[in-house]
C-alpha cells in the first residue's frame, strides 16, 4: 500500500515480498486445516492484525499466552499433532520477523518495498470479479464481505483489548496523546467503508470496490502502527510498583485476628 491518492500500480514482487507471500500461504493453509477439522479460528487477516499488535505491545507476549486467546485453546488441544503445531509456529515466527523488519526500517513512503505491507485483501473487489449469480450465492452463504482492512484492524484491537494493562497510556501526556491518536487511526478501519468506491485493488478492470477515503485511512493506520511500535520500544516493559512488606499501625493485623496491627502483634 502507498500513501498516494490512487491505487498502487502493480510492480514485480521483490524477493522479500515473495518470501512474505509464501509464509502467508503456509499460515493460511494451517488455519484452513484447522477450520476443516472443525476448529473455529479467525482468518489470516485477523491473525496478522493480532500479530502486529503483539509486536507493538510493551512486553513480549509468549506463545503459550497468546495462542489460546487467538485460536481458542492451548497448542495441544488446537493442533492435531506436534508436527502441525511446529509448522504453524515456524511460519508464525517467520511472518513475525518480516513484520518486525518492516517496522524497524527507516521508510518515508509506504511504496518503499521495505515498508510495512499488511496482508489485507480487497474482499469486495474479489466479489466483483464473480458473475452476478456467483456473487449472490457468495453473499447468501457468507454475508457481505468486510471492507478493506476491517478484519486486520479488528485483530489488532482484539490484542490491545485483551492485554489492556500493557496498552495503558503512560503518564507522559504527549506520548499518551500520540498513542491515543494512533489507536484511533487503526480503529477507524473497523467501521464500514460507506464512501463511493473509486477502484478495485483485487482486479484493476473490475467494478470499483474501495473508496479513496478508505485507501487513505489504511495508509494512516499503517503509519500509526509505526508510531505505536516506536512508543513501545521507547517505553519498554511496564514496571510494577515497588511493594512494601511493612504493615502500618492502623492496618489490619496480618495474623487474621481482625484487630488493627497496633492493637495486636504490633502492640
Amino acid at each position: 500500500m502507498t500513501d498516494t491518492h490512487a491505487a498502487p500500480e502493480a510492480d514485480p514482487p521483490t524477493p522479500e515480498q515473495d518470501a512474505a507471500s509464501a509464509t502467508i500461504d503456509t499460515l493460511e493453509a494451517a488455519l484452513g486445516a484447522l477450520n476443516d477439522a472443525g476448529q473455529e479460528v479467525p482468518d489470516w487477516e485477523f491473525c496478522e492484525g493480532f500479530m502486529t499488535a503483539l509486536l507493538c505491545t510493551r512486553r513480549a507476549v509468549p506463545e503459550a499466552e497468546w495462542l489460546p486467546v487467538l485460536l481458542g485453546g492451548p497448542a495441544a488441544e488446537v493442533f492435531a499433532s506436534p508436527g502441525e503445531h511446529t509448522r504453524f509456529a515456524m511460519a508464525w515466527l517467520q511472518r513475525e520477523a518480516q513484520l518486525r523488519a518492516a517496522l524497524e526500517a527507516n521508510v518515508e513512503m509506504l511504496d518503499d518495498p521495505r515498508a510495512l505491507e499488511p496482508a489485507v485483501t480487497d474482499w469486495r473487489g474479489l466479489l466483483q470479479t464473480l458473475s452476478e449469480t456467483e456473487r449472490a450465492e457468495a453473499v447468501a452463504e457468507g454475508g457481505q464481505p468486510p471492507a478493506l482492512g476491517q478484519s486486520w484492524a479488528s485483530g489488532f484491537l482484539a490484542a490491545v483489548d485483551h492485554w489492556s494493562d500493557e496498552w495503558a497510556p503512560p503518564r507522559d501526556k504527549e506520548i499518551a496523546e500520540s498513542m491515543g491518536d494512533a489507536l484511533d487511526a487503526v480503529a477507524e478501519l473497523v467501521d464500514d467503508d460507506r464512501a463511493a468506491p473509486s477502484f478495485n485493488l483485487y482486479q484493476e478492470d473490475a467494478a470499483p470496490s474501495v473508496s479513496e477515503a478508505r485507501f487513505e485511512a489504511l495508509g494512516e493506520a499503517i503509519w500509526a502502527v509505526y508510531d505505536l511500535y516506536a512508543i513501545a520500544k521507547s517505553l519498554g516493559p511496564r514496571v510494577a510498583p515497588a511493594q512494601s512488606d511493612k504493615v502500618g499501625r492502623n492496618d489490619p493485623c496480618p495474623c487474621g485476628s481482625g484487630k488493627k496491627y497496633k492493637k495486636c502483634h504490633g502492640a
